[in-house]
């Protein structure tokens, strides 16, 4: 039977998932996205170089690994192929004959585009969406108006498909009038990624039944995220919990052998939508600046706070983390006083200790904070727990008992080699 692992983001998204991506997967022989599109964006850094990743998986560990992209995906044909392009010439050729995408994956158009920037935009109460049309291609997937990979890759489908959009929105079809430069070159990236098209899920599949091999699964984003369990309306439009990896390619979720989830020593969120453990006082300023806190993919600057215990019993709650990740503890140092939320107070009054997906009830909701005494040592050179200072192993330990997670490891750098074993 196959060694299955699924890594996924703790909290809202942001959590340096690449890092840990790059470093487990060395040894798997498919490294496999499972949801979301090129909003996400993975960060890791190969020989001190940094490369941002959005849609290819982060499998570099050998020249084996297939680098699959599954049904749950969706696919920006010209940024995927421009990706590939830059892995191709910054790493090796040789990653164009492992980069696999799935016949049944769904195609981001021009279109998608234009309607996530005009929803956006005209917003009362934006979301903060990423702006490249990840949403309305999964609407359009659920009403059953998207177009599959397989179909966009064929002239006669494509023609189709776009025949039938024009027929059931004015709107779209005045928008490819006007916009045919742009459609062009939209279609014109299919000739560039025929050859990655192929039955993923029937690949994966047949790897995890019948075969000893190792695979890796990659999500985006983060639980807190989840749009069933996440902070709706406030999230993504995918399914980023590790259940959501079996939903994705359809297998057993039984044959899951390890859950990884990453967070940060603190913790962020990009968009709208709450916040209970948001400083919005000098310290968060500080965490932001101290941690580059910046998005991957839109470069907008991330709300910043303390470590959410209640937020992180949920997110194990629902997905089972056998270990966490826990990154950037080295942007702590220097800071007199940490906190974790350990509750909430409601508007009542009444103490909270777990928490509410309800956008409505978490908007008022006042983190109560346990605090604990910070240290001054630059912690970047540590490698095993025991080398690190006193407060700093304090520190990781309420979190483990607050959260009731088991941290595994600890980042305290950016490159894939900076991290404690614990």
């Amino acid at each position: 039977m196959a060694e299955v692992s699924v890594l996924v983001g703790a909290q809202w998204g942001d959590e340096g998932k690449g890092k840990w991506s790059d470093h487990l997967s060395r040894d798997a022989n498919v490294v496999a996205r499972f949801q979301g599109g090129n909003n996400a964006g993975h960060t890791i850094y190969v020989d001190g170089e940094k490369l941002v990743l959005h849609q290819v998986p982060c499998g570099f560990g050998n020249n084996d690994q297939i680098l699959a992209l599954t049904a749950g995906v969706v696919v920006n044909p010209g940024e995927l192929w421009k990706e590939v392009s830059l892995l191709s010439e910054r790493l090796s050729p040789e990653i164009t004959k492992r980069v696999m995408v799935s016949w049944n994956s769904f195609v981001i158009t021009p279109w998608h585009i234009h309607l996530d920037k005009k929803s956006e935009e005209s917003s009362l109460n934006p979301i903060g969406t990423t702006k490249r049309g990840i949403g309305p291609t999964y609407q359009d997937r659920v009403s059953r108006l998207g177009l599959k990979f397989y179909e966009y890759l064929n002239p006669k489908y494509r023609e189709a498909w776009v025949n039938k959009m024009r027929r059931a929105s004015d709107e779209f079809a005045a928008y490819f009038e006007r916009n045919k430069e742009v459609w062009e070159e939209f279609f014109c990236a299919s000739s560039h990624l025929s050859a990655f098209a192929g039955n993923v899920e029937t690949l994966l599949r047949e790897m995890i039944l019948r075969t000893n091999k190792k695979i890796f699964l990659e999500g985006a984003q983060g639980v807190l995220l989840d749009v069933n369990h996440g902070t709706y309306p406030y999230v993504t439009s995918s399914s980023t919990i590790a259940a959501g990896a079996a939903c994705s390619i359809g297998f057993d979720p039984r044959l899951i052998t390890k859950i990884y989830g990453v967070a940060k020593a603190y913790i962020t969120r990009v968009g709208g939508g709450s916040f209970p453990s948001e400083d919005l006082g000098e310290e968060g300023k500080l965490l932001g600046d101290k941690g580059q806190e910046y998005g991957a993919t839109t470069g907008r600057r991330r709300r910043c706070g303390w470590f959410d215990a209640v937020a992180m019993r949920y997110a194990q709650d629902i997905n089972g983390f056998d270990s966490i990740l826990l990154n950037k503890l080295d942007i702590l140092s220097g800071f007199k006083t940490l906190k974790i939320a350990t509750a909430y107070k409601d508007q009542s009054g009444k103490i909270v200790k777990e928490f509410s997906n309800r956008f409505h009830d978490l908007t008022f909701m006042e983190a109560q904070y346990e605090e604990f005494e910070g240290w001054e040592e630059n912690i970047s050179n540590v490698k095993r727990f025991a080398e690190l200072p006193e407060k700093a192993q304090t520190y990781i330990k309420a979190i483990e008992e607050l959260s009731s997670v088991r941290v595994e490891y600890i980042g305290n750098g950016p490159n894939k080699n900076d991290f404690v074993t614990c």
